[in-house]
């Protein structure tokens, strides 16, 4: 039988890790201080209802809850809350990320490949590599809530946007 799928590397890591300690927005989440699910009789399980979220402004805009890590200083999964009709401005980010889609409906574009503007519900994921230029959009509606693993920390380097490239959605948020 032939093998059709071949998981790289960094799905199999960023998922093994992602996907225990991620919850949906009903249900509280268990991990520990390192990363892996906390396993039952544990001193170090956590559980975290959604209604009990700790969310904090960020300096590129939107709000973000620490699940695991920090988002500043290294290795982190994160909540990030986009309101609704949000359309950041084409940027990068100097390290690899997966997202995956808790609420909302979201995308996260790359200019000039058309094919990258797939509408992505709750739980769909996707992949951005370290300096690729994008636009991210949480679609009107209903604000997102997006989980985004990454292995460094959290950064957002605006790119100066050329005329041609028109967002999808709304206008950048001023909250």
């Amino acid at each position: 039988m032939q093998q059709l799928f071949k998981p790289r590397k960094w799905r199999a890591s960023a998922l093994g890790i992602l996907l225990p300690a991620l919850c949906l927005p009903q249900v509280g989440c268990a991990a520990t201080p390192d990363g892996h699910a906390a396993q039952g009789g544990s001193a170090n399980a956590t559980h975290t209802a959604s209604m009990d979220l700790q969310w904090g402004k960020t300096p590129f805009g939107p709000e973000a809850s620490p699940v695991n890590g920090d988002f500043t200083s290294g290795g982190h999964i994160t909540y990030i809350r986009f309101p609704a009709g949000m359309t950041t401005p084409l940027h990068t980010h100097s390290a690899d990320y997966v997202g995956i889609v808790v609420t909302g409906s979201t995308r996260h574009w790359l200019p000039g490949q058309p094919e990258t503007r797939k509408l992505l519900p709750p739980g769909s994921h996707w992949f951005i590599p370290a300096n690729v230029e994008h636009v991210s959009e949480c679609l009107p509606g209903a604000e997102c809530i997006m989980a985004i693993y990454q292995q460094q920390p959290f950064d957002f380097q605006p790119i100066e946007q050329a005329s041609d490239i028109k967002p999808m959605g709304g206008r950048p948020s001023s909250e």
